[in-house]
């Protein structure tokens, strides 16, 4: 057999093997970087997510809306009696918009993973809980606001079940970003929360770059 033949031969498996070694490599890479940008859209996404929910917990907090009601009502000159300051109080708190919140989470809805998803879903239903808690306020007679003693609180519980999701929520995305497993229990970790903005402020920082108190 000619030589000439003979070399080709001897060659061809070995140039499939690198084409075929080199097409791996390649493809590889490429789901390598496509990852990577994935990750960076679910950072952002979980991030503005937060952001979005930091800015609703802090401008809808009961303590935030009662300190803001007795200045206006101090400032017009009307008597900030204690019912006339907490039903105006109840007006704020219900006029602070939940839909950046809706269109942040939307992204995440798109974004996954599933459980994240699940989470974020909470935060956004206890956030329309505050909505409820304030129209109960708002609607109540005068007998039933003394019943609910509002002034014995600095938060009301509808607050502080948004701040723990919100907690909770940066805890899983932060697992998932760091390609740990899902926790099995999300919610579990919700027993071990203060009940201070100050327990869970740390968490915050991370995605949030600031204290949430």
């Amino acid at each position: 057999m000619d030589p000439a033949v003979i070399a080709a031969l001897v060659s061809a498996p070995t140039a499939v093997l690198a084409a075929a070694a080199a097409y791996a490599a390649g493809k590889a890479q490429g789901r390598a970087s496509l990852d990577a940008v994935r990750r960076q859209a679910q950072r952002d996404a979980y991030a503005q997510f937060l952001e979005a929910a930091y800015d609703f917990s802090r401008l809808s907090s009961w303590r935030s809306c009662v300190a803001r009601a007795e200045r206006e009502l101090t400032e017009s000159g009307t008597s900030p009696d204690t019912e006339r300051i907490h039903r105006r109080a109840a007006e704020l708190r219900i006029g602070v918009s939940i839909g950046t919140l809706h269109l942040t989470n939307i992204v995440v809805t798109l974004e996954g993973p599933a459980h994240l998803v699940a989470v974020a879903g909470e935060v956004v239903r206890r956030a329309h809980a505050v909505h409820d808690d304030a129209a109960v306020i708002g609607t109540g007679s005068t007998e039933e606001l003394t019943q609910m003693n509002l002034d014995a609180f600095e938060s009301r519980e509808a607050d502080t079940r948004v701040i723990r999701a919100m907690a909770i929520f940066s805890r899983v995305a932060r697992r998932h970003l760091n390609g740990e497993a899902p926790l099995r229990d999300p919610w579990a970790a919700e027993r071990s929360l203060t009940d201070a903005d100050g327990g869970v402020s740390p968490l915050l920082q991370t995605f949030l770059g600031r204290s949430a108190r």
